[in-house]
């Protein structure tokens, strides 16, 4: 069992797994945008290391004001139409469409497809500020390329809380409006965890908040599973997440 119980000890656990195992960076809030809700220079680094003829075409048409004009397009369509969309689909400026992620080929025989997959940039930042009114912090903010795409809200029962305070926290200290939270237009899911559970939802609405169980049951891959989650090696029932 880890000999450390508070809330940052679990948080610094499933920041290790991520950086050690799972192939994500550490993210920096000093290039954290929360007004917009995203990391510019991420999104800047990603679009010129994966199209860097499109940037420079571009690049000569703007001069010195590309990286203002891309943002507030990008921003208006992560608006208009979500971030899973624009994941997917790119967004268009000046006729022209910026990718912001690019997906797995079906097979390795597409060599192009498989190196632009693996330029993809996985960060994860902890205690992001999450409203732009106040100095509140969420404990993880995971994001594909610069673009928020979940939220994290971690507990301990050591400290006497569990992820039932986390998920009030969601429910009464989280505006559903701020940029971050707001529905579809940037973290598409909102988890709250301990070292035992991990529920989560895709809307946040104040208290009408609804959170679904996210576990893999006591029994995984049996008929009845059963509830919660079972023993794991490191000491947290949810090190798989």
């Amino acid at each position: 069992m880890p000999s450390q119980t508070n809330e940052k000890a679990f948080e610094s656990y499933v920041q290790e797994v991520l950086l050690t195992r799972g192939g994500w960076k550490s993210g920096s809030n000093a290039e954290w945008d929360k007004e917009r809700a995203l990391f510019p220079a991420q999104v800047f680094a990603f679009i010129q290391d994966t199209q860097p003829k499109l940037w420079e075409e571009m690049k000569a048409q703007n001069a010195a004001g590309l990286e203002t004009l891309l943002l507030n397009t990008l921003v208006k369509e992560l608006d208009a139409k979500g971030s899973l969309h624009v994941l997917r689909h790119g967004f268009k400026f000046y006729g022209k469409t910026f990718r912001l992620a690019y997906f797995k080929p079906a097979h390795g025989a597409n060599y192009e497809v498989l190196q632009l997959f693996g330029k993809n940039r996985l960060t994860i930042t902890r205690q992001t500020p999450c409203h732009p009114g106040n100095n509140c912090t969420c404990d993880i903010v995971l994001a594909v390329n610069g673009l928020p795409i979940a939220t994290v809200e971690l507990k301990n029962p050591g400290t006497g809380q569990n992820w039932r305070h986390a998920v009030r926290q969601y429910q009464e200290d989280r505006d559903p409006r701020a940029p971050l939270f707001d529905f579809k237009k940037r973290a598409l899911v909102h988890f709250a965890a301990d070292p035992d559970e991990v529920h989560m939802t895709t809307r946040l609405a104040g208290d009408k908040t609804q959170f679904l169980p996210f576990n893999r049951g006591s029994h995984p891959g049996q008929i009845i599973c059963g509830g919660g989650n079972p023993q794991h090696e490191s000491g947290y029932r949810t090190a798989y997440f």
